[in-house]
């Protein structure tokens, strides 16, 4: 049948990005665990550990490090902005307004700084 088809077709990249799945969540939680923390340094060890899989597959040393280098960085950058919930999940309006109000200078800051350029 034609659901057969399709896992002989793409059976080995289904597989292969369970096992990338796998090993992210699973070293993910064991830094979590080692490290007594859960942060984003966690989802960058694990993201490496991911890629190291994709250079593996491919057996090359460029792709395994070019893959750990990728997915390091995405998946801690990821993290560290707070993922899907973002940042500001749980805040209140008062919060989120103070927090983004702290992201950027205000009017008075610029003036500032443009007369302390010109001196």
């Amino acid at each position: 049948g034609k659901a057969s088809d399709i896992f002989k077709r793409f059976g080995g990249t289904v597989t292969f990005m369970a096992a990338m799945g796998g090993i992210f969540a699973g070293v993910d939680a064991a830094m979590a665990e080692v490290r007594g923390q859960d942060d984003y340094v966690n989802s960058a060890v694990a993201g490496c550990a991911a890629g190291l899989i994709a250079g593996i597959r491919k057996r090359s040393i460029p792709a395994a490090l070019g893959g750990c280098a990728f997915f390091a960085t995405a998946m801690g950058s990821y993290e560290m902005s707070g993922g899907f919930e973002g940042k500001m999940h749980g805040m209140s309006r008062d919060e989120r307004d103070e927090y983004r109000a702290g992201l950027f200078a205000s009017t008075e800051d610029m003036k500032k700084t443009m007369l302390e350029k010109e001196a």
